[in-house]
């Protein structure tokens, strides 16, 4: 008895320590550190980790290290070997961060996570360093522990975690599980006798009634894995080479609709679960499938299923399902286990999940709420759900390095980033700085100015980037958040950034081009105006020299014609009309020699000096010369027209007191006397 105890405890001390051990994690030069050597480790006030590697510094990302460029010839050299004091650290503040070595001092500016030169004039403000101890908790209460050349052990906050059985009765129930044995409502048992052999057993008479006979359709399919209750009487049969449906009832086949898209992947089934909401998952050799409403292949399977397949698995291979006791679907794979609901968790070593490969359908829920998942190695992992499900939401991500065209960007994460329009390919790379389990946080991000969506990251373990090219100039605003898998999305982290454009496109430049369009408008406007003024002047030049042509050619019609026509006269109708009247009124009174210019003006409805202006302009002669020439044309019609009348009778007719005046008047226009005028007609 007393033996018994003795080996019962030395195994509990061997699962101890093997828990111990696989909580805690080796950092080294695979993880970004220069060298194992890490003599100084300091926690920034943003959870990042500051490390000192035998004078090179590195800064943690979340999943590794970045190193800290660092110019040690401008940093303060002591006078003497600091062996005595060692490594030490001192804040000033909140942002500036004091460190010492053996041989130098360097200033370690927080908020722009490099380091600064201007040192010899603050040093003698500050007061003694504080030793850098050898282990440092981080903000989840892990542990960080420099060695001399190891690297950096870390330890995570202890938490229950799975465990790791051997030769225990649960592995056997776990195995049984794996075997097809279903059992329908009528007490028959769906079993299979070899690879390929499948029938009912009758338990009340012990007889095994295959179905191969009278099915040969069965014989076709290489290795019949399982079976998945649906609806009564319908039954999935799952091959390593297809599935198809089994009505229990009438003993026929029918075809497994959502095969044909499956099989764009794999055509190889390893297990089948029927969930509390009746959606039907499948786990193949290369992805898992759900399938909503699993009645919908029974009643409707002459139509396409829509079946969706999971991502986000570390492992596509699926050997086994289960569904605990609050109704979340857990996967074992090919490495490791998953959670896939309410959200996808791909747990690791650091849940005590080792990246083994699992038994096909070897996994079970226990009586007492414990998930069993048999590894191939015939040993078994177990453990309560909440073990694994107790994570603090994280906190905001933080941006643990920004790169601007491909070089990494010296930032201030609170502060605005204003960029050249050449330098437009961002990188940001950011992490919720998650130690403990870096594999249990999702993050998202989105870009404000450029979309109005979220987008999910893809992230390494424990960090996430995002890439933006040939952004267009404008002011933008980064959104990131990390969340656990099954909390709530936290605070943002926010950066600013700003896109000048060039600077043909800036607002002075568009206030040039403006101004020089407006001088552009106005001078082909001056340009327009000064055509048009031209053409214009030549065109009234124009006018005015066919004016004159026109008065020209009508005075000399007036002077040469007997007959005054005012067509001719006149240039335009206005003053066609005018010459009308007026010949009008000197005709009625051509005979009354004391017809004069007021008569005449007031015949015609104008004054003296209007009726002046008149004929000066169209004939160039006075209205009394006018009346003059009219009567003295109307006499030499008369006297060429009635060779009768005496000259004397003539001028009485047209007007003159005095047949001297007349004759002398006559002579004057036509240059002859009347009577020889008249000869010269006959």
């Amino acid at each position: 008895m007393g033996m018994k105890i003795k080996i019962l405890l030395t195994i509990s001390v061997m699962f101890c320590w093997m828990g111990v051990s696989a909580q805690t994690r080796q950092w080294g030069v695979q993880d970004g550190l220069p060298t194992g050597e890490v003599r100084q480790i300091i926690a920034l006030p943003n959870h990042q980790m500051l490390v000192n590697c035998e004078g090179v510094f590195c800064i943690s990302n979340g999943a590794g290290f970045t190193v800290v460029p660092c110019d040690r010839r401008k940093a303060y050299m002591l006078e003497h070997y600091a062996d005595s004091v060692g490594y030490g650290h001192q804040w000033q503040g909140d942002s500036l961060l004091w460190l010492r070595d053996f041989y130098r001092i360097y200033l370690f500016d927080m908020r722009t996570r490099s380091f600064r030169y201007d040192i010899e004039g603050r040093l003698s403000s500050l007061g003694k360093f504080t030793p850098s101890p050898e282990t440092v908790n981080d903000w989840q209460g892990g542990t960080w522990t420099g060695t001399l050349g190891n690297g950096i052990t870390y330890t995570p906050p202890r938490r229950q975690r799975a465990e790791l059985l051997e030769d225990d009765p649960l592995i056997g129930i776990a195995r049984g599980a794996a075997e097809l044995n279903v059992r329908l409502a009528d007490g028959r048992q769906l079993q299979r006798r070899g690879l390929n052999r499948i029938g009912y057993f009758l338990p009340d008479v012990n007889r095994f009634d295959p179905l191969n006979e009278h099915l040969p359709q069965l014989n076709g399919y290489r290795n019949i894995v399982g079976a998945c209750t649906l609806a009564e009487p319908w039954v999935v049969l799952y091959t390593q080479n297809g599935a198809c449906l089994l009505d229990t009832k009438a003993d026929t086949l029918a075809a497994f609709k959502p095969a044909e898209s499956i099989g764009e992947y794999s055509d190889k089934y390893n297990c089948m679960l029927l969930d509390a909401k009746g959606n039907l998952w499948i786990g193949t050799q290369n992805g898992l499938f759900l399938i909503h409403n699993s009645q919908f292949i029974i009643h409707n399977s002459q139509i396409e299923i829509d079946c969706e397949r999971v991502t986000g698995l570390a492992n596509n291979c699926i050997r086994s399902l289960v569904m605990d006791a609050q109704g979340n679907i857990w996967a074992g794979t090919a490495c490791g286990i998953s959670r896939i609901t309410p959200a996808m968790i791909n747990y690791g070593e650091g849940d005590g999940i080792p990246a083994v490969s699992m038994m096909e359908r070897a996994a079970c829920l226990t009586d007492d709420g414990r998930l069993v998942f048999v590894h191939h190695s015939s040993a078994a992992t177990v453990f309560h759900p909440e073990w694994l499900n107790d994570d603090i939401n994280p906190q905001a991500p933080v941006l643990t390095l920004l790169q601007v065209n491909g070089y990494n960007e010296v930032f201030v994460q609170d502060a605005g980033l204003t960029l050249p329009y050449n330098k437009n390919y961002l990188t940001f790379q950011f992490s919720s700085l998650n130690y403990a389990h870096p594999l249990h946080v999702r993050y998202r991000y989105c870009l404000c100015g450029l979309e109005d969506e979220w987008h999910t990251a893809d992230e390494t373990i424990g960090i996430a980037e995002a890439d933006y090219k040939a952004l267009p100039p404008g002011e933008y605003v980064f959104e990131a958040q990390a969340a656990s898998a099954d909390g709530d999305w936290s605070e943002a982290l926010t950066v600013s950034v700003t896109i000048l454009p060039p600077w043909w496109l800036t607002w002075w430049a568009k206030t040039l081009y403006a101004l020089l369009l407006c001088a552009f408008i106005a001078f082909s406007l001056t340009l327009y105006l000064k055509k048009k003024k031209a053409a214009l002047v030549r065109e009234n030049d124009n006018r005015v020299n066919h004016l004159f042509e026109m008065r020209e050619e009508a005075r000399h019609q007036f002077a040469d014609n007997t007959n005054v026509d005012p067509k001719k006269i006149g240039v335009n109708p206005e003053e066609e009309v005018l010459v009308a009247k007026l010949l009008k009124a000197i005709e009625a009174h051509i005979a009354d020699e004391d017809y004069g210019v007021e008569q005449l003006a007031s015949d015609v409805a104008l004054s003296r000096t209007n009726l002046y202006g008149k004929l000066r302009n169209m004939l160039g002669i006075s209205p009394a010369d006018f009346i003059r020439n009219v009567r003295l044309k109307r006499a030499a019609q008369i006297l060429t027209d009635n060779p009768t009348l005496s000259i004397n009778e003539v001028s009485v007719l047209v007007g003159f007191s005095t047949p001297r005046n007349f004759s002398t008047q006559f002579k004057k226009m036509f240059g002859v006397l009347p009577s020889d005028y008249r000869s010269s007609k006959e």
